[in-house]
């Protein structure tokens, strides 16, 4: 066969590992090795693309998936799949997957390290340190909050929500979470954790952590009005999507004193974030690293792998989103 005949595979950015070498020998490989491709770029290299693996900062809208009429699958890589057109896809033959499970582990330590250091306000101590304005021992100096006995909220009670609660259990928090739907009586109980509707999610937690996908039920659920409900000295954690949360709104809660702090993993628009977020003493700040350990990773670049192959050979993939 020769190298004009071949079909297209398009793989958007890095993986770990090397899985993508096993699979593709018999196919053209467009493979963007050392960054993650710019939309553009994606965009020009999709229209000969039988699959592409895509990571979450490329859109794959109804116009691409147009423009691309070979293609056969869309491998995310990630659990939240936003980006993607997935109904629109469907309708076209396309199969859309995603990477859930292996990640679980490694989003909720990131959810737990974000109310750690923020309860403890560690950014702070950070930068007093870094500023070489520490002169010893104050009786109140930087005084943050202990976890015991307080209530952990959860909204979007899923794999990485329940994980999440698991570990946060054990610091003897009273647990609540709002779903869509109620899980199982039997997880409610293993978990000891307790359903309640969102308002009063928002009314009773000192702890409140976004563990939801982003759909059009829940885009700036978080708003000016939503966090005037929550306590005073809340904090509000987001491991979910950044869409989720008003940022804006959120500035104004923090200045107006509304709530006590924020730990926030993903935002609106990761190109974009506001500075006066960024610098805000009370916000602890990560950039993107839920799924970011060597484990989940590997693990997440041999599924999104996996599901192009499963399709390429006429075999339905494990993960398909539906």
């Amino acid at each position: 066969m020769s190298e004009e005949l071949k079909d297209t595979i398009v793989i958007s950015g890095p993986l770990i590992g090397d899985h993508h070498s096993q699979c593709f020998d018999s196919y053209r490989l467009v493979y963007s090795e050392k960054n993650v491709m710019s939309q553009d770029e994606f965009n020009q290299v999709a229209r000969e693309a039988t699959a592409a693996i895509v990571m979450t900062s490329i859109r794959v809208t109804k116009e691409l998936i147009d423009s691309a009429p070979k293609l056969k699958v869309i491998s995310n890589f990630g659990v939240g799949y936003d980006n993607i057109d997935v109904a629109y896809a469907r309708k076209k033959g396309v199969i859309a997957t995603n990477t859930p499970d292996v990640l679980t582990t490694s989003c909720a330590e990131l959810g737990v390290a974000l109310v750690m250091a923020t309860s403890r306000r560690l950014v702070e101590g950070y930068r007093l340190m870094e500023r070489n304005e520490f002169k010893g021992w104050k009786v109140d100096l930087l005084l943050g909050s202990e976890l015991r006995n307080k209530t952990l909220g959860i909204l979007g009670c899923g794999r990485i929500g329940q994980s999440m609660a698991g570990i946060m259990s054990g610091f003897g928090l009273n647990l609540l979470y709002h779903n869509r739907s109620k899980l199982n009586k039997d997880i409610e109980k293993e978990l000891g954790i307790r359903y309640v509707d969102f308002i009063s999610l928002t009314a009773q937690s000192d702890i409140l952590v976004v563990a939801a996908p982003l759909n059009d039920d829940n885009r700036h659920m978080f708003t000016l009005d939503t966090v005037r409900e929550m306590k005073k000295r809340s904090i509000l954690i987001n491991i979910g999507r950044g869409g989720i949360v008003n940022e804006k709104d959120l500035l104004v809660a923090l200045k107006e004193g509304f709530i006590g702090g924020a730990g926030l993993d993903v935002f609106e628009d990761p190109n974009d974030i506001p500075s006066e977020l960024r610098y805000h003493p009370k916000v602890t700040l990560t950039p993107h690293i839920g799924s970011g350990t060597e484990e989940a990773r590997d693990s997440m670049s041999e599924l999104a792998v996996q599901a192009v192959v499963d399709v390429l050979n006429g075999k339905r993939p494990q993960y398909e989103i539906r």
